[in-house]
């Protein structure tokens, strides 16, 4: 009984440390994501930098697609927008591994907001499923379509 319960609880503790298991990974050298850093990146859709005091990623600043916010809230605030036709540039991919969540990948940026202030800043990238950033639609159903 005792062998029992004592295999119970390594088997429970086991799948408790995998499902909370992450890493975090420099893949700047990956060819996915290689040419798209240290090169001008134009806007094409409008979005929005956003601070966020409880970002567990890379960064607590994140750029977010398609949005036009203006949050001012004490966790969450926007600091920066991009127009369609702004640049961007980004300087660095990473991928956060998760067993719970699986693997992302993102691209880091750096940019200066209006009161002088440099921040960095980190930009989801899931390439197979919705237009990039950089991409409309009409040019993503093309590059998904090849």
């Amino acid at each position: 009984m005792q062998v029992a319960l004592a295999t119970i609880i390594l088997l429970g503790a086991a799948l408790f440390i995998s499902i909370i298991y992450e890493s975090r990974q420099d893949i700047s050298d990956d060819s996915r994501f290689s040419k798209l850093l240290n090169t001008p990146i134009q806007v094409k859709s409008i979005s929005t930098i956003r601070w966020n005091k409880n970002n567990i990623r890379f960064k607590q600043y994140t750029l977010n697609q398609n949005e036009d916010s203006n949050l001012d809230l004490e966790d969450v605030k926007s600091v920066k927008k991009y127009q369609i036709g702004d640049t961007i540039y980004f300087y660095a991919a990473k991928s956060y591994k998760s067993l719970h969540v699986g693997e992302n990948f993102y691209l880091i940026g750096k940019d200066t907001l209006n009161n002088g202030e440099i921040i960095e800043f980190e930009y989801f990238t899931a390439s197979d499923y919705s237009p990039e950033i950089w991409e409309t639609e009409q040019e993503f159903l093309k590059r998904v379509a090849n």
